[in-house]
């Protein structure tokens, strides 16, 4: 995985007779560890790096800076990963590293905690009896050290940075660790080995950082030379962030010309919040558009809603590791319009996907977590149907008022969307969770976007049928309630809804009830409620071992009453599928 190379130095104030060449000799002193023989040049060593890289004013200045790249950092880094990750940072001696800690939890307290299980951040290296304040306030156990590593490597603990001296610089993996803050000259072996930190893969995580504190320019590069010849062709590590940069830089002027028949910073410049939001989905309606012009193309051209993607995707990777770089100050608030963008048009396509049965993509199920309807920093919950200028609405409440709206919108692609969750919840609700039934809907509305985006109709169109479906689904369900509690009726012993929905689960395959007749699919529909009371916990779908649990037993089950066995494997996938619907009401 690539590592990036951010210089970020805080001027060290020299003292007479001490340069840079004498720093670098020191800190490799200083790595020699506490062998008697080596005491001496040691702790002159020490003493010189104390005072230089230690001085309060560096100190405070390295904090705040430190401080504010992580905070950018993790939240552009948090759309492709689900967490802020972690990070690591290296000081030059361990006086050094527990001043840095102080001066942070001086900005920040609220990340300092005197538990060895809790606190944002932590320090982590080792010491003995003889050491004084105040590097003896984190002097711990071989045991208490394994605790904080362990933390380190758990995407989910609410430990964030680790302050080292030499530990942990080799033979620790922690695949969420993305960011690497240097304090201390490294070279050679020691710096490809430390830079390693951050190139673990880990989900969402395309490359690393690292930001160097210390002068540092030249190293990187020449540790490649140590590397093989691609190695030093493709540069893994030490690609400089302001390449980052400029392909930000780029990327916005391609989006800018994407949006240039579209005027949305006019519109956001109107005022408030409300006004803000309303230009970005007027401009996210604009790209999806069927209508819109660059969206008019050939089989083998990308549309403007393809293209954006792409770009702004591009853009989102560039910004997480440009963030700390002031000369995107200017662009600052376009990148994150377009941040906001993709992330409404990630929803609209996760819905389409979802109506039409295919799966999420791992990407956009990541950017997607805890963003429940805003990509706004403000906290306010935005409602679908507010950004497309309808009331929100129940099937009840399709009157002639709702028709003539929902045709007025503003927002035409906006307005479909709408009705098209809606069709989707409301067929859900009232079917019970039903994953067959709501297929049949399903298939409908995805027809009819496939002819919208083919442009075989018009928005008016699509919102006329959408409609018309939504009363259709009314009338069927209002049958439907008749028709179930009937249907389950036929059976000796009657089944129960939820009976109903496993059977037309396992009853999918004509040769299934040929073989079987309904009175044995009816048995196993009833044994799999039971199977669902007696298995299903609250965490079972993000938990592998209850899932392979419900597996086997689903599998044993249709063993058992010889149910076709080349027909099992997707009667289980609609069973499961089936389980993940109705888990809700069995675990309340």
């Amino acid at each position: 995985m690539p590592v990036s190379f951010e210089p970020r130095l805080i001027k060290v104030q020299l003292a007479a007779g001490v340069d840079e060449e004498t720093l670098v000799a020191a800190a490799d002193e200083a790595t020699l560890g506490l062998d008697v023989t080596e005491r001496s040049r040691m702790e002159q060593s020490v003493a010189v790096l104390n005072a230089v890289y230690g001085a309060p004013e560096r100190i405070t200045a390295l904090a705040a800076d430190l401080v504010a790249h992580w905070e950018a950092r993790r939240e552009a880094m948090r759309p492709f990963i689900e967490v802020p990750g972690k990070a690591m940072i290296v000081g030059v001696t361990r006086e050094v590293c527990a001043r840095l800690y102080a001066e942070i939890v001086k900005l920040r307290p609220e990340w300092h905690s005197d538990e060895l299980d809790r606190g944002v951040i932590k320090v982590v290296y080792s010491g003995d009896a003889t050491d004084l304040p105040p590097v003896s306030a984190h002097v711990r156990r071989d045991s208490e050290n394994a605790t904080i590593k362990q933390r380190l490597k758990d995407p989910d603990d609410e430990l964030e940075l680790v302050i080292v001296k030499d530990m942990m610089l080799t033979g620790y993996d922690s695949p969420p660790l993305h960011t690497l803050y240097l304090d201390r000259p490294l070279k050679g072996a020691l710096l490809m080995q430390t830079l390693a930190r951050v190139n673990r893969t880990f989900r969402g995580k395309s490359d690393g950082l690292l930001v160097a504190y210390a002068p540092l320019a030249e190293n990187p590069s020449k540790a490649l030379a140590e590397y093989t010849p691609t190695d030093r062709e493709n540069k893994p590590v030490g690609r400089n962030v302001d390449e980052a940069v400029a392909l930000a830089t780029t990327l916005v002027g391609q989006i800018r010309a994407l949006l240039v028949g579209h005027d949305w910073q006019s519109a956001a410049a109107r005022g408030g919040l409300k006004g803000y939001i309303d230009a970005l989905l007027g401009a996210v309606n604009y790209l999806r558009s069927p209508e819109t012009p660059g969206n008019q193309v050939s089989k083998s051209a990308d549309s403007l809603a393809v293209r954006f993607r792409s770009l702004s995707g591009q853009l989102s990777r560039a910004w997480a590791l440009a963030c700390g770089r002031e000369t995107l100050a200017s662009l600052l608030g376009e990148i994150r319009a377009c941040e906001q963008m993709r992330v409404w048009m990630a929803k609209f396509d996760a819905q389409e996907r979802q109506d039409s049965g295919q799966p999420v993509p791992a990407d956009i199920q990541r950017m997607l977590a805890g963003l429940i309807d805003t990509a706004t920093a403000t906290g306010d919950v935005l409602d679908i149907y507010a950004a497309a200028g309808l009331p929100k609405p129940s099937l009840d409440d399709l009157t002639p008022e709702f028709f003539q709206k929902a045709q007025q919108a503003k927002n035409p692609s906006l307005a479909i969307e709408a009705l098209r969750k809606l069709v989707s919840e409301e067929s859900a609700r009232t079917t019970r969770n039903n994953t067959i039934r709501q297929r049949l809907f399903s298939e409908r509305i995805t027809e009819l976007m496939t002819k919208y985006t083919n442009q075989q109709l018009t928005s008016a169109e699509v919102i006329s049928e959408m409609l018309e479906l939504a009363q259709e689904l009314v009338k069927e369900l209002a049958q439907e309630l008749v028709k179930e509690a009937d249907r389950g009726k036929q059976f000796t012993p009657p089944l129960s809804s939820d009976e109903l929905t496993f059977y037309d689960a396992v009853s999918q395959n004509d040769s299934a009830v040929s073989v079987q007749g309904e009175g044995v699919l009816a048995d196993i529909a009833r044994e799999l409620v039971a199977v669902m009371r007696r298995d299903v916990r609250t965490d079972w779908t993000v938990r592998d071992d209850v899932r392979a649990k419900l597996r086997s037993s689903i599998k044993r089950l249709l063993a058992k009453h010889d149910y076709p066995p080349d027909k099992a494997p997707e009667a289980i996938v609609l069973v499961m599928e089936q389980m993940e619907s109705m888990a809700a009401r069995y675990v309340a």
